[in-house]
């Protein structure tokens, strides 16, 4: 009977082991960045007509849940959509339509209406680039169209700057960078307006920092890393181990309990290897963080990290 019992004690505790160290190395599905893809970017319509607008949504798990998409337009006098995407044109004027999941991810489309075939139904601008350095200048050009994308000649064009202070603009185009950070530039036309072209700026002195992965305790993750104005770059050779959780986090120490104070997230880890990149929130500057991690959450665990140079 003792022996009965001391095995019946011996198959628990090794059960109970045994489920403790699954729970600490679980291996989970990747868990991906949701992505909301919209098209067109921009339309025109003449007044009372209908278009179809396309949008698709990929959850985290890489599931197409488009049925979860909802729509909205934030002036419903002149352009209203309905569920599914379909916009009619109600008055003149201009509307961003917007396909969202609620508390996810959201895009936008801007509706040109017009009751003139021959008047400004789209201003669209085109630049060499989307990124300068300080002291730099970018040409912007223009087109102008009608309704039935026809060029419309001998229009004045009035650009602008959402930041001056950042990228400023002249009456003919040209933009001069100013200062690290984002700005949008808006060609107008008769009154109507191009979609915003953003453009990021940043330092001569120091425009990139890069660094190499390594391990942290028992987990293992290599290759390497960049961080540019806006974004965190994974190389080719990017390897980590898998594990519940884990998120990309930009850090000022490492390996360290990451908190609100000593770091900034980004998203989730995207995939286990391979190419990746993560946007960085324009108010986090290039030498703000000295670190990239890979960190697991639920433990609160770095798994690797990588010092920035």
């Amino acid at each position: 009977m003792k022996r009965h019992i001391r095995l019946m004690a011996y198959l628990c505790v090794s059960a109970l082991l045994f489920l403790t160290a699954c729970i600490e190395t679980e291996i989970i599905p990747e868990v991906l960045e949701p992505k909301l893809n919209l098209s067109p970017k921009s339309a025109s319509m003449m007044l009372g007509q209908t278009t179809q607008l396309q949008a698709n949504y990929i959850d985290e798990q890489n599931v197409d849940r488009s049925e979860l998409l909802e729509w909205r337009s934030n002036s419903p006098a002149i352009a209203d959509v309905q569920s599914g995407g379909v916009v009619t044109a109600k008055a003149p004027g201009q509307a961003w339509i917007v396909a969202f999941v609620p508390g996810k991810i959201a895009d936008s489309t801007l509706v040109t209406v017009v009751n003139n075939a021959n008047a400004v139904a789209k201003v669209e601008i085109t630049a060499p680039q989307n990124a300068v350095i300080i002291g730099a200048t970018i040409q912007f050009t223009a087109s102008i169209l009608n309704a039935s994308g026809g060029a419309i000649p001998g229009k004045t064009i009035t650009w602008k700057s959402s930041n001056n202070s950042v990228l400023s603009i002249n009456n003919t185009g040209l933009a001069t960078a100013n200062a690290e950070g984002t700005a949008q530039v808006t060609a107008t036309v008769d009154g109507i307006n191009s979609v915003p072209f953003t453009v990021t700026v940043t330092s001569v002195a120091s425009t990139s920092r890069t660094g190499t992965f390594q391990g942290n305790m028992s987990y293992s993750v290599s290759g390497t890393v960049t961080l540019t104005a806006g974004k965190l770059s994974f190389g080719s050779n990017f390897k980590s181990s898998n594990g519940p959780g884990l998120r990309v986090y930009l850090a000022k120490n490492a390996p360290a309990v990451l908190t609100a104070s000593n770091s900034v997230k980004l998203g989730n880890l995207k995939s286990t290897s391979g190419t990746q990149d993560y946007d960085v929130p324009t108010s986090v500057g290039l030498n703000d963080f000295d670190y990239a991690v890979v960190y697991c959450e639920p433990f609160n665990v770095s798994f690797g990290f990588a010092r920035l140079n």
